[in-house]
Formats: structure tokens, sequence, C-alpha cells
């Protein structure tokens, strides 16, 4: 478990972007305040001679040392307070030429003490849901926003659906990624097979996991590309993440073109996967007997003897929402 190392980079460098800002705009507030009020100028000038005092004083001798120190502090404290004062009295706020982090926690360093900083890790877990594509499904797609209303019309559906909803949720919350099971999601279009697999790729992402989401088109244009040497040299960092991210879920299997070079793609990802203990969730509009037709024996039975499957039922929720 971990989460992706382009994600990490990619966050720290924002992180010390936000840093440095912060400090680059304290710096021109202070320029600022010290060209229209020199007395201002002449405080801190003052304050910045602290450490020189304290040296100078360390340097006499040990006798009476703490109370000269003490009253090094006491003069530090007293004109940090005229320099508050002065701030106010020309409008600016006592803490106008504080450095302003975005994070008051971590000062933009993304972390706190010992432990990453909160705010690194809503960055990590937005930049995981870019890079798992589901930043803009998220919005909408959601087990807070999955409503069993659709299916109310019908008693069987609605507890069929409901065990469903049940069995996403918990797959979410107890993910593993090296024991959880592999989820094979079949059913007529718009039944909320994308709306659950999203919502468990959101909640796995938060808890760490490096998730990685896409349609099987977009996957098998990848391999594609690696194969005819389109990726700009790049292909090995367009395919790798589907053999070795924590989860992947490959949506709408069954709307691609088959050949016999997607074919031998698909069952390298799904074998590989398997053999390696890597769980998938595969979302396809395909039956049992389709994907036999449409698909090997040797994808076939893997399909349905290593996933767990979820047949959804009812009509499609596009329709009743209109």
């Amino acid at each position: 478990m971990g989460y992706n190392r382009e994600n990490i980079s990619k966050v720290k460098s924002e992180l010390a972007k936000r840093r440095e800002n912060a400090i680059e705009e304290a710096k021109t507030r202070l320029l600022e305040v010290h060209e229209s009020h020199p007395d201002i100028k002449n405080i801190d000038g003052e304050l910045s001679r602290t450490g020189l005092l304290v040296m100078d004083e360390i340097a006499k001798g040990k006798e009476n040392l703490e109370e000269r120190i003490d009253r090094i502090r006491l003069d530090n404290l007293e004109l940090q307070a005229q320099k508050r004062e002065l701030l106010v009295r020309y409008g600016y706020g006592e803490n106008y030429l504080d450095i302003k982090y975005t994070c008051p926690i971590c000062s933009d360093t993304g972390t706190n003490g010992s432990k990453m900083c909160s705010c690194m890790k809503k960055m990590l877990v937005y930049e995981g849901m870019k890079s798992a594509g589901i930043d803009k499904l998220f919005e909408t797609q959601k087990f807070e926003t999955f409503s069993l209303d659709f299916y109310s019309y019908d008693r069987e559906a609605y507890n069929l659906m409901r065990h469903y909803f049940d069995m996403c949720c918990r797959y979410a919350t107890r993910f593993n990624e090296s024991t959880s099971e592999c989820l094979l999601l079949s059913g007529n279009t718009g039944l909320g097979k994308t709306h659950l697999s999203t919502s468990i790729a959101a909640v796995v992402i938060e808890k760490g996991f490096d998730v990685c989401y896409s349609s099987a088109q977009n996957i098998l244009s990848d391999f594609e590309a690696d194969r005819f040497g389109r990726s700009g040299g790049a292909g090995e960092n367009d395919t790798h993440r589907y053999f070795d991210c924590d989860l992947l879920i490959i949506d709408d299997l069954g709307s691609e073109s088959i050949t016999q070079f997607t074919v031998s793609c698909i069952y390298n990802i799904v074998n590989t996967r398997i053999v390696k203990g890597r769980p998938i969730i595969i979302n396809t509009n395909l039956s049992q007997g389709e994907m036999r037709s449409k698909y090997t024996d040797r994808i076939a039975s893997r399909l349905f003897g290593e996933f767990t499957p979820m047949r959804f039922q009812g009509k499609d929720i596009r329709f009743l929402k209109t």
C-alpha cells in the first residue's frame, strides 16, 4: 500500500511552490511597509541584531549571563509590541507582515511533526482521483449519492441492489491490495455499475491506495500505442500501472474492438494481476453467454472462476430520472 510515487512528487512540488510564493509575498509586503514607514524599518533593524547581541553577551563570560540574555529577550518583546502597534496605527493590521501559508498547520511543508499533514493527504487524494480518472465522476458518483429508491418499484431488484450496495461499501472500507477479491459487475447499461465502482475507487484512494480506473477501450489504446511506438517513449509509464497499481478498475469491458491483439492484452492484464494477487473490478454490459462468445475460454474461465459476480438488475436509472 502507498500513494502513487508520481503523485507524491507532484504534491511535494506544489507544496514547495506554495511555500516559496508565501515567503516571497511576505517579503514584498515588508519592502512596501519599510519604504512607507522608516520607523518600522528601524525597529526591524534592531530586531535583526538580536542574535548578535546574544553572541556578544555569551562572549563576555558566564557571570550573570542568564540575566543579561533575559534583558535582551524583554527588549525584543518590547520592540515587537511597538511594531505591532505601529502596523495597526498605519492601517495594516498587526499580522500584516506574517508569512501567510496556505496551510498554517505545516507551513506548506506537508509534514506535521513526524506525520504527514492533513493538507498533503487531501492533495494526494485529489491527485489520486485525477490519475485514476475519476475526479470528475466523483463530483456526482459516490456512495452518499447512490439512491436505492430507483429500484423500489420491484422488491426483488431492490433487495438485490441493496445487497450489492452493502457489498461494495464493505469492499471499499476493508480493501487490502493483496487480499481483496476481484469483482465482476455486469448487467444492462444504466443500472449503477459505474456509480458503485467509482464510489469504491474514491474510498480506496482516500485510504492511501493507488487506484487506476479506465475504460477497456482507453486501456487497450495505451497498449496499442506501446506496440506501434506512438507513445513518444513514455509507453511504459502508460501501461505499467495496469499491472502494478493496488486496484485496477476496468469500465465498460466489451465495448472495445475485438482483435487477437486486444484479447491478448486483456488476458495478460487479468492473468498477471490474478497471479500477483492484485484485485481487479470489471464493469461490463455483457451477459455471461456474450462474454464467453466474445472472448477466449482462457479469459472467460478466469472471469467466472476468479471473480465474485454481481449481476445488476432493474431499469435504466437515466430514464427513471427524466
